[in-house]
Formats: C-alpha cells, structure tokens, sequence
C-alpha cells in the first residue's frame, strides 16, 4: 500500500485511460502526432500520481506517525518487529494483523 508523503497535502486523482484515436488506412502524421499527444498526456497523470505517493514508512514504536493518517495505512515497527496498520475506530491506533492494539 502506498502512502501520501506526510509532509504534504496533496489531493490524489484516478488516472484515465485517453481516448485513443482511431487510425486510418494510410500513415497520416496528424494521427500519429494526435496518438502521441494523447499517450504523452496520459503518462504526465501517471507521472504527476507516482510523484506523490511513496513507499511504506518503517521506523521505531518512538517514531511512528502521528499526522495525515488514514485507516489501513501501513507501517513496518522495526521495535517490535513486524508490520503494523493504523485503525482510527475509536482510539485503537495502530493494530497488528491480528488486530490487537500496539
């Protein structure tokens, strides 16, 4: 599971597929730029997504997050060990995979 970096409020949108143009019978370079066009503008939205998400955090118990946390996000506590999911029912905080509070 990826994560949103916490040191930034960055709103995530879905990527869509483009709408690719359908090509004619004979090589036309205004389909070929119209295609190309619409795959490069494709690949900035995956580019702009990917940029702002990254790998699961790992650290001590002392070094948990605490800020932009969401349900189910991921962290691997090298104190105890094992990986752990934050749980905002309540105030449970962060549980194993059993779900049992640590």
């Amino acid at each position: 599971m990826a994560t949103v970096k916490s040191n930034q409020s960055v709103q995530l949108f879905n990527t869509i597929a483009p709408n690719i143009p359908i090509a004619p019978t004979a090589y036309q370079q205004l389909y070929f730029d119209q295609l190309t066009n619409a795959l490069r503008l494709y690949f900035k939205s995956i580019d702009n997504f990917t940029q702002n998400i990254q790998t699961p955090p790992s650290g001590t118990t002392a070094n948990r997050p605490t800020v932009h946390l969401v349900v189910g996000q991921f962290y691997f506590d090298t104190t105890l060990g094992y990986p752990i999911w934050y749980n905002a029912n309540g105030s449970t905080g962060w549980v194993n995979a059993t779900g049992t509070v640590v």
